[in-house]
């Protein structure tokens, strides 16, 4: 199962690495898309979804032996 998660960055910043998770352990669009237009209202704005796979563990040596 995917898990969403919802990254934003707060009011008067442009710098990408400053960006926040807005939101977490969701499956669903729908929610991502209320809390997306709760957060427009305060300001938040350049939003990123990513999905987190919950069944698969990750692969650290891989990504250790680039």
């Amino acid at each position: 199962m995917k898990e969403l998660l919802l990254y934003g960055l707060p009011k008067n910043e442009t710098r990408d690495y400053m960006e926040q998770l807005l939101l977490s352990h969701v499956h669903s669009t729908d929610k991502v898309n209320q809390v997306i237009e709760l957060a427009k209202k305060d300001g938040w704005h350049s939003f990123r979804v990513a999905t987190f796979s919950m069944s698969n563990a990750p692969d650290f040596a891989n990504t250790v032996n680039i």
